[in-house]
This record gives structure tokens, C-alpha cells and sequence, in this order.
């Protein structure tokens, strides 16, 4: 997937956990308006003998402090 160079420099994606049925990628990205706003994409991929065979995408909008609260939340 080619970026637009405008979220080019904010773009992260971290693979969280992956078996051989499934993998759960982390994407993330600022938005251009409002400044400050993160757009945050946790995407489940079904896998079969290592092709993806389905997709399911949860996307929210967080600013930095929200991220904060929920990676404190998430291991506390």
C-alpha cells in the first residue's frame, strides 16, 4: 500500500500477536485535521497456510493523551 506523503512520517503498523490462524495488526497514523488527532486501526487477519483469507477493522480516533490512557490501561 502506497502512503500519501502527508501521514507518511507518523505511520506505524506493529504486528501484536500471530499464529497460524490468525494475525492482530496495530496501525496508526496522525490525521491532517484536526492537529493532534491519531487515526488507530486494530486489524484481525484470518489466515489459511499463511494467506489472509479475511478481514475485520476496528478504526477509532485518539489524540495523544487518550493512547496514553488506553496503553496505561492495557498494562496495568
Amino acid at each position: 500500500m502506497e502512503l500519501h506523503e502527508s501521514i507518511k512520517n507518523t505511520y506505524t503498523e506493529t504486528v501484536i500477536k500471530e499464529n497460524n490462524a490468525f494475525r492482530l495488526v496495530l496501525k496508526k497514523y496522525e490525521v491532517l485535521s484536526p492537529k493532534g488527532l491519531f487515526s488507530v486501526d486494530l486489524e484481525q487477519q484470518c489466515l489459511k497456510d499463511g494467506e489472509i483469507t479475511d478481514t475485520s477493522v476496528y478504526n477509532f480516533f485518539m489524540t495523544k493523551e487518550e493512547l496514553t490512557v488506553l496503553a496505561n490501561g492495557l498494562t496495568a
